[in-house]
């Protein structure tokens, strides 16, 4: 004898609901949406370092030119222009924003605006001593 089966009930048929898609697209969403922070937080920080060590590298270009000519402040480009600095250099910071030298007080410090462009504000980059 043959066995039957009970026919599928209804709600097995139909497949996803709209209930069921609505919740799978918001976890979707979420899940982007996390993603997308973290890797924005990530190159924050990945271009504030990289804009230190651009600066630290110019301080110390700085500090080895002043060490050679006893008078004035060099710019970048005298710096690139008598080798202190590699003309591959970046003489900008990451956020597009060009360092600057002064050598108000013996050590040269190097700066930039920073993320917000504005120039002596707390986001500058500065490196001192």
């Amino acid at each position: 004898m043959a066995r039957s089966h009970a026919p599928l009930s209804r709600s097995r048929s139909r497949g996803v609901t709209p209930f069921a898609a609505a919740l799978a697209v918001l976890g979707l969403g979420a899940s982007a949406s996390g993603l997308w922070w973290a890797a924005s937080a990530g190159a924050g920080r990945d271009a504030l370092s990289s804009s230190l060590a651009d600066a630290t590298a110019i301080q110390a270009a700085a500090k080895s030119f002043r060490a050679q000519h006893a008078d004035g402040c060099p710019t970048l480009s005298s710096l690139q222009e008598e080798q202190f600095l590699s003309r591959n250099a970046r003489q900008d910071d990451a956020w597009g924003n060009r360092f600057r030298v002064r050598c108000d007080d013996g050590d040269p410090e190097v700066s930039s605006a920073g993320p917000d462009g504005k120039a002596n504000t707390a986001d500058d980059i500065r490196v001192a001593r």
